[in-house]
């Protein structure tokens, strides 16, 4: 005979252990949830870190390349750029052949130059020929403002010749400098077309003379 008292106690042991089988399935899917928002906690803190480790590293990038534009520009702070003058002329005493200037710019009667030192740009070798262009005369001054004076005069002047050479007086900038500044090569040719007065600002921003006042453009 079927000892049915015996069936049914296993069947509800059975019963017992499925019922706790559930319940730790339950907690263990409750643990794998949480494990899996935990993971989601940190794959987004990881994400969030390498965000600003990156903007970090762009600030950084960008704040080197200001100081090296800054510290390759300094040194030339006090200079200016000569050109036009034919090779030779100044017969290897370039600061005694500069001291003409005064003249040649119509500075005031007695403006000491004060030039620290001048001597032919040493990026073009060897010696250009006769009939290439000759190098430009780098010269530092002591002074800044004589810099600028020099300079706005012979913006004042426009044309400067010495012995039916024409010369031109820039500043000394550096190559990212100058790089920036080639960006304004058509707006300054319209500007000139359209006789517009105009001044580039350092380090490369166009400032433009309209109905009395001055407007600066930093981008053409």
């Amino acid at each position: 005979a079927v000892d049915f008292k015996c069936v049914f106690k296993i069947l509800n042991k059975i019963a017992a252990d499925t019922s706790n089988i559930n319940v730790k399935m339950t907690e263990i899917d409750t643990k794998l949830d949480s494990m899996d928002k935990r993971f989601d906690e940190i794959e987004s803190r990881i994400l969030t870190l390498e965000d600003h480790r990156e903007e970090r590293s762009s600030k950084m990038a960008d704040m080197e390349k200001k100081m090296t534009e800054g510290l390759g520009s300094r040194p030339r702070h006090n200079n200016i750029c000569l050109m036009g003058l034919p090779e030779g002329v100044e017969n290897s005493r370039p600061i005694d052949f500069l001291k003409t200037l005064p003249v040649l710019l119509d500075l005031p009667e007695g403006e000491d130059l004060e030039i620290e030192w001048a001597h032919r740009s040493l990026a073009l070798k060897p010696k250009p020929k006769p009939t290439q262009h000759p190098r430009p005369i780098i010269m530092r001054l002591l002074k800044f403002q004589t810099r600028e004076l020099i300079l706005q005069q012979a913006q004042e002047k426009q044309i400067i010749t010495w012995e039916n050479h024409r010369l031109a007086f820039f500043q000394d900038l550096s190559k990212e400098v100058q790089q920036k500044r080639k960006a304004f090569v058509d707006c300054k040719r319209n500007l000139r077309d359209h006789a517009v007065k105009y001044l580039m600002a350092y380090p490369a921003t166009l400032r433009i003379h309209h109905e009395g006042q001055w407007h600066s453009f930093p981008t053409p």
